[in-house]
């Protein structure tokens, strides 16, 4: 592997690891479930956008080289519950 394309691997690698553990801290939206293939979140939409829940999604499929895909929003009293496939 070429020095330069090295250089940018690794640095995706450490920014995602950032964010990761960005996402590992106890602000909503918090994670119910996830593996390679699946992550479900839950917020209070009052409190948190479903963006900001689309966006921890697409950090967690992308950190298995996939993309997140929204399989449903259910509601859990005034929770909402994000189910999210990665593809």
């Amino acid at each position: 592997m070429p020095p330069l394309t090295l250089l940018f691997a690794v640095i995706r690698v450490a920014g995602i690891a950032m964010l990761l553990a960005l996402e590992a801290c106890n602000g909503p939206p918090w994670t119910l479930s996830k593996s390679p293939s699946e992550i479900n979140l839950r917020w209070y939409p009052d409190d948190t956008s479903s963006v900001a829940a689309d966006s921890i999604a697409q950090l967690h499929c992308q950190s298995w080289g996939k993309s997140a895909e929204l399989v449903a929003y259910d509601q859990d009293g005034s929770a909402e519950i994000g189910r999210y496939r990665c593809r």
